[in-house]
């Protein structure tokens, strides 16, 4: 058996000095404790690689440690005993996370036989978390830096700051990557080896938002019945990611900006301060510059979190990386639901290449699932051509991130549209009139509609530049449109001031 170090908690005096004779011989470290109170405080300080641990114990129940035992180690081997017939505390204890029960009194190789297994299994979940820790980011690495320049540029800013403890903000529209981009940075750290933990600022109510980053003492307030450790004592020398920081209450911002100046912090309740020996790297979808103009976000901290800003691009302007995500999520989607291995056809990928996918990387995700499950693509392909007569098709997100859109490749259809004698004299016109539809060849009623359209738009928008002297905003605001939305009707109408 290699060395271990193990925790043994148990009130029997006689019993604890067998087992510590015991474990000494066969080459193991020991360390003992006699209380629930004793046990907790040597497993913080010690960190031992097994526990020994008996349900019964002056101060309460050990079943009672089992919980903040795990909540700093999945895999750490607990092994309760008892002399003591309690079929419900052994049953509660197998349910908190024990890995075996011993009952008192037994013989010493019983005790070492269950040492030896359950460190076995144990050893065996760490490999396999390891295994899949490997596999699985390494997809994801090349898959995130794919094959777009505008990628490669963010990789290189990561390969840069990752060797660093510096503080990282990661900003980009919702489901572009942002928490891959995290991952990555930890994975390429001094780091890598220690927990990597995420907390998801939008998802929790203020007060627990507070005490699942900082935990709390017993007795701080009405049913803390026990001491709780936070995100930040769970990511003690890893990468705690904070993602969408921007909706963290002002409170708490004062808080978390004292943890960035003096590394350390107070669980509620709590009398002693706590180090927080952990990189700090921060996610949003919102302009944090703008929500600090309005007062909504700390200044001090945004300069504190915002070191160094990693922008990752949206699919849209990305568009070289997405048929290697749809042969992605093509064949990781068609193993996982067991299903006959797929391609995408030319019709739809034009598709997918011509959408400005408004929901990024997670929305090309989901519509390769419906793939898959529906088995073909007829419904995806009704549903883009519906999106494209609904205007839907090339529509840009207003999110507050860019001031400017990026270009839209149009369809080929549209490009054949503006480059037909549409605005000119044509066989079968009408008289010259300028923008009036060429409805030569068989035209069927929705294509007029949709050229109509065009034109009255075109003709609505240039008025109204021309009213308010090009001021874009107030232009959009006219029209009742986003600004971003303007823009590229402008781009797309090919209109300029000239």
């Amino acid at each position: 058996m290699t060395e271990e170090y193990v925790l043994v908690v148990d009130d029997d005096p006689a019993f604890s000095q067998f087992t510590r004779n015991l474990l000494t011989d066969k080459g193991m470290r020991v360390v003992v404790a006699a209380s629930k109170a004793e046990g907790l405080e040597a497993y913080e300080r010690e960190r031992p690689t097994c526990v020994i641990l008996d349900i019964f114990l002056p101060d309460g129940s050990g079943v009672d440690l089992i919980k903040p035992m795990r909540a700093s180690s999945l895999t750490i081997p607990i092994i309760m005993v008892s002399g003591q017939s309690e079929v419900d505390e052994v049953v509660r204890a197998m349910k908190e996370g024990a890995s075996d029960y011993v009952k008192k009194p037994f013989q010493g190789e019983e005790l070492l036989l269950k040492m030896q297994m359950v460190l076995d299994a144990s050893q065996a979940k760490v490999e396999l978390q390891e295994l899949r820790s490997k596999v699985r980011p390494e997809a994801e690495y090349n898959l995130l830096f794919g094959m777009s320049d505008r990628m490669s540029k963010v990789q290189a800013v990561l390969d840069q700051v990752a060797g660093t403890d510096i503080t990282v903000l990661i900003t980009g529209e919702s489901g572009t990557g942002k928490e891959l981009v995290a991952k990555a940075v930890h994975k390429a750290s001094d780091r890598v080896d220690d927990p990597f933990i995420k907390v998801n600022c939008a998802a929790l109510p203020r007060e627990l938002l507070e005490s699942e980053l900082f935990g709390f003492e017993k007795g701080a307030f009405t049913g803390a019945h026990r001491r709780k450790y936070g995100r930040f004592e769970m990511a003690q020398n890893g990468t705690i990611f904070l993602d969408e920081i921007s909706e963290m209450h002002m409170d708490l911002q004062s808080k978390l900006l004292h943890v960035l100046q003096e590394k350390q912090f107070f669980r509620i309740g709590g009398e002693r301060e706590v180090k927080a020996n952990c990189r700090i790297l921060c996610a949003t979808n919102k302009n944090l510059e703008r929500m600090v103009e309005e007062k909504k976000f700390r200044r001090d901290l945004f300069y504190r979190v915002n070191v160094v800003n990693i922008v990752v691009p949206p699919l849209r302007e990305r568009k070289d990386d997405i048929p290697l995500l749809v042969d992605y999520f093509l064949n990781r989607y068609c193993q996982m639901y067991n299903r006959v291995a797929m391609k995408v056809s030319p019709r739809l990928m034009e598709m997918f290449l011509n959408y400005t996918w408004q929901g990024n990387v997670r929305e090309l995700e989901n519509n390769v699932k419906r793939l898959i499950i529906l088995g073909n693509e007829a419904q995806l392909i009704s549903e883009f051509q519906r999106k494209r007569e609904n205007g839907q098709y090339g529509a840009i997100p207003d999110d507050g991130l860019a001031a400017d859109p990026a270009p839209v490749p149009r369809t080929r259809a549209a490009a054949d549209r503006a480059s037909s004698p549409a605005s000119t004299d044509g066989e079968g016109g009408n008289g010259g009139e300028q923008g009036s539809p060429n409805l030569s060849g068989k035209a069927t009623l929705k294509e007029v509609s949709k050229i109509a359209q065009r034109i009255a738009e075109k003709e609505l928008i240039e008025k109204v530049l021309g009213q308010t002297r090009w001021n874009r905003r107030k232009a959009a605001e006219i029209l009742d449109i986003s600004y971003k939305a303007l823009l590229y009707k402008i781009k797309d109408c090919g209109l300029n001031m000239e």
